[in-house]
């Protein structure tokens, strides 16, 4: 749910539309609904895939500040990414249809030093959904038909400001600060069946104001193998309605971790494994009416295969699989999950300076209390490298 004090109209907007009183439609994720949204994974299209797990060692990706170390050139990535999703749950199904910009990035090397820079806007939670519910009332003891909506669209953004340092050739640290903004827009609307009762609407503005830190290192200790490891703390989010402060809520801390064996000159395979401690925001977002939240793990495994290991970006095949659990729950005790697999490819022109990249997803989300959602997700990431 949204902050606390947030009007009642909205909540029990919310609460009809997810347990009753006829037929219920969703645009965008209905697994957005709850909490603060459903997490947005701070990946390239490289790295997506191969499910994710290649993340960690992504100059392209905000996943492990270190990474920036290895950048040699300036670059600059921008992500667009289509979303076609089905979803169903006890009270009806609907499909939706979105379009994302998710990871926007900039880095290079610092001259005349061991250090790379990089600045990044990555989707941390999207919150866009709308719910629609058909009831009738009695109004002066007549009974009228009405349809109620509840919008919402915005999220969450993480800005990333990263510093990686080549200690050696072979060791690598870095150090991310993270502004994590935002704003939400909701609308409660009620139409009647009667033409001549005038429509009513409500409407909100929920902005967020966070700051985080992120720290990592990658190390190859042998010539074919690099491990990779990272600690981000998110600290709290402000938060805002119509610029009244309302409420905080406290974010996760993570641990994560990578492993890239590269088995020969064309065939690489990673792994990875992140957990979130979304636990700690569980009693601030039961105060705020919420249902509350749980700590995450997020697992993803890959394989590229390369065409010509002198321009290794250029005509590849990836692949790769990600198992994942949703912080926030339709129900208490009733933890979503998510299950992903997913390939791409690349090509590279004008020497190598300019890039495509192109990554499919089919992901399946499923709840217990019957809340399933089948996407299909295409992400087209261009790169340039002048």
């Amino acid at each position: 749910m949204i902050a606390r004090g947030s009007f009642r109209p909205l909540a029990l907007a919310t609460l009809l539309a997810l347990l009753g009183g006829g037929a219920l439609g969703a645009q965008s994720s209905q697994f957005g609904i709850r909490g603060l949204g459903i997490p947005i994974r701070p990946l390239s299209p490289r790295a997506l895939a191969v499910g994710g797990a290649f993340g960690m060692f992504d100059i392209e990706s905000s996943q492990n500040p270190a990474a920036t170390a290895s950048t040699i050139q300036f670059a600059a990535l921008f992500t667009n990414t289509q979303n076609f999703r089905r979803s169903s749950n006890p009270f009806g199904s609907a499909s939706g249809y979105d379009n994302r910009f998710p990871q926007l990035m900039v880095t290079g090397p610092i001259g005349g030093t061991n250090l790379a820079a990089a600045i990044s806007l990555s989707g941390y939670l999207d919150r866009s959904f709308s719910l629609g519910t058909r009831d009738t009332i009695d109004i002066r003891g007549v009974p009228v038909g009405v349809f109620d909506t509840l919008s919402s669209r915005g999220g969450l953004t993480d800005i990333r400001l990263a510093t990686g340092w080549q200690v050696t050739p072979t060791f690598h640290l870095g150090l991310g600060l993270h502004a994590i903004t935002g704003l939400t827009r909701f609308e409660n609307r009620r139409d009647f069946a009667d033409s001549t009762f005038a429509p009513i609407v409500e409407r909100s503005e929920v902005s967020y104001l966070g700051l985080g830190l992120s720290a990592g290192f990658t190390l190859r200790p042998v010539r074919r193998l690099t491990i990779a490891g990272a600690y981000r703390n998110d600290g709290h989010l402000d938060i805002d309605r119509d610029s009244t402060r309302i409420a905080k809520t406290d974010l996760p801390a993570g641990v994560s971790a990578g492993i890239r064996w590269q088995a020969s000159e064309k065939v690489m395979w990673a792994a990875s494994a992140h957990r979130r401690s979304w636990k700690s925001a569980d009693a601030d977002i039961r105060a705020q009416n919420g249902i509350g939240a749980e700590n995450t793990i997020e697992l993803a495994t890959g394989l590229e295969f390369v065409r010509d290991p002198k321009n290794a970006g250029h005509r590849p095949w990836r692949f790769g699989v990600h198992y994942a659990t949703l912080p926030f729950p339709f129900t208490s005790g009733d933890q979503p999950t998510e299950f992903g697999i997913s390939a791409g490819t690349g090509i590279r022109f004008t020497q190598g300076r300019g890039g495509l990249d192109l990554t499919v997803q089919q992901i399946f989300r499923r709840s217990n209390g019957g809340f399933k959602e089948n996407a299909t997700v295409v992400s087209l990431g261009v790169s340039i490298r002048p």
